[in-house]
């Protein structure tokens, strides 16, 4: 199931029953049994019916470290708060979202210019490294599972959104200020949460980039020196 017409006509030329939408997967007959589901980047949920489908269990993408990055959009919180190191996990789906044991989870740095596009793209192939892990241990039979701390669980509703709308606050330290600035930066893709932006002359302007730059001035923050 995929909404990328490139994904399904992969599909297709491979001989492979593709569909758009989770309602429109049908299941022939008994005759023809599903021992995984694997859900890749999908941000929706799964219906009850189809998570009943799979013999031994389905297995979720989550490009986000587990349990401290549970729900959708984790590259982009974990920016804003300013963390060093990001991850990506793959688990079983059991209980509430994004809290099934855990199969492979891999961390790595994250730059001090990152961005969403940046940081997403690192998830990303670190996701799919890790998939051969998990490949392995479906092909084997034999699952290196191990439970997630509850009590270190954070999860981020897919409603959530930055404060003010997206607005910087001058009155926030100039570093912070640029980091939700690339925390908001897609790189051209379709923005989830919200744009950046400042009020400057009576206009709402969106804000493309960002940096800290040391300068000499008694104006306020927010100032347009030039």
């Amino acid at each position: 199931i995929s909404q990328n017409d490139k994904v399904r006509a992969w599909a297709r030329g491979a001989g492979i029953a593709a569909a758009g939408r989770f309602e429109d997967l049908t299941v022939a007959d008994e005759d023809v049994p599903v021992d995984w589901l694997l859900s890749v980047a999908n941000p929706g949920t799964i219906p009850e019916p189809l998570l009943a489908l799979p013999t031994k269990g389905t297995i979720n993408f989550q490009d986000g470290p587990l349990p401290e990055y549970a729900g959708p959009n984790t590259p982009v919180w974990a920016l804003m708060a300013g963390a060093t190191e990001h991850g990506i996990t793959w688990h079983l789906v059991a209980g509430r979202k994004d809290e099934g044991d855990i199969l492979v989870a891999k961390r790595f740095a994250v730059a001090p210019d990152e961005t969403a596009f940046t940081l997403n793209a690192k998830c990303y192939a670190a996701g799919l490294e890790g998939f051969d892990t998990v490949l392995d241990q479906i092909e084997a039979d034999r699952l290196d599972t191990r439970p997630q701390d509850p009590s270190r669980r954070r999860f981020f509703k897919p409603t959530a959104r930055p404060d003010a709308a997206g607005r910087l606050d001058f009155d926030r330290p100039a570093a912070e200020v640029a980091r939700m600035v690339r925390a908001l930066d897609f790189g051209g893709y379709w923005n989830p949460l919200a744009a950046p932006k400042i009020k400057a002359g009576g206009r709402l302007l969106l804000v493309e980039t960002a940096k800290p730059v040391e300068t000499v001035s008694s104006a306020d923050p927010g100032t347009v020196l030039g």
